[in-house]
């Protein structure tokens, strides 16, 4: 009696370390929802008799599955795998910088940096000082002939401060056009827009209106989200490595791009 005590004890503390691991919880879930609809049929075909009532149950209960919305389980399990990928890349077991080996990467002197530091190969870097959006049609034939699936655009910095867009609706306006102009010529593509990082002071006595970039970031991501235009936001992540600035509180530190890789790249992925 002990014995069967223990093993029952047993079985459910594996049962229970199981449902620990969301993964595991959400397919224990599925496979319960398969088995019970699994066994409503074995009944019915059977030659056993059913209730009226029972096979009413039965048949209301497939009724309510199949008006279920599997969008919440696509999410969770979507989720999931974030998290799972996101702590990969966090712990090097796997590495991130293999997986920009079908991106590429448009921007300003920030993105210069992935490939100055040798991060990401210069063929796959179209940045430089002072760009903004605008640039982006200088790229796009050269960008056309590498064929990427993913194109990452890293501006944000010189176009709120250079005076083409006095708000962040008429920068979005022309943001629109210049993705336009990217699904046009690489439709395959996917575009992904990553938020400006934010200036610290001393940056603030070059330019004032980099105080707005919170404010600019807000207003993009709303709009993306609202587009369906995947968007990469790498605020918190900024905030986590303040000290990881530069001296003049607008460039980061080598160091740094590991953090904003993992960023891009979770989303990615996520999109594939």
């Amino acid at each position: 009696m002990q014995n069967k005590t223990g093993r029952n004890s047993s079985i459910l503390r594996q049962i229970k370390r199981q449902l620990r691991n969301p993964r595991k919880r959400l397919l224990l879930e599925i496979i319960a929802v398969v088995a019970g609809v699994s066994l409503i049929i074995s009944l019915i075909v059977s030659d056993k008799k059913i209730s009226s009532d029972d096979l009413k149950k039965g048949i209301d209960y497939i009724k309510t599955l199949e008006k279920t919305d599997i969008s919440e389980t696509e999410q969770k399990i979507k989720e999931i795998k974030r998290t799972e990928r996101k702590a990969a890349l966090e712990s090097g077991e796997q590495d991130v910088w293999k997986y920009f080996n079908d991106s590429v990467i448009l921007g300003d002197s920030r993105a210069v940096g992935f490939e100055y530091h040798g991060f990401v190969p210069e063929n796959r870097v179209f940045a430089e000082g002072g760009a903004t959006i605008r640039n982006i049609s200088d790229y796009v034939d050269e960008v056309k002939k590498i064929n990427p699936s993913s194109i990452i655009l890293c501006f944000g910095l010189n176009d709120i401060s250079i005076g083409y867009w006095d708000t962040s609706e008429e920068y979005i306006e022309e943001l629109d056009e210049m993705l336009a102009l990217l699904h046009k010529k690489l439709p395959d593509a996917t575009v992904f827009v990553n938020s400006t990082i934010p200036a610290i002071d001393p940056a603030f006595k070059q330019s004032e209106k980099w105080r707005d970039i919170p404010d600019w970031n807000k207003d993009v991501k709303t709009h993306c989200e609202e587009e369906k235009i995947p968007y990469i936001d790498v605020s918190d992540v900024m905030e986590e490595h303040k000290d990881l600035y530069d001296i003049d509180g607008i460039h980061v530190k080598k160091e740094f791009y590991p953090y904003w890789a993992i960023a891009i790249i979770t989303e990615v992925t996520e999109n594939e």
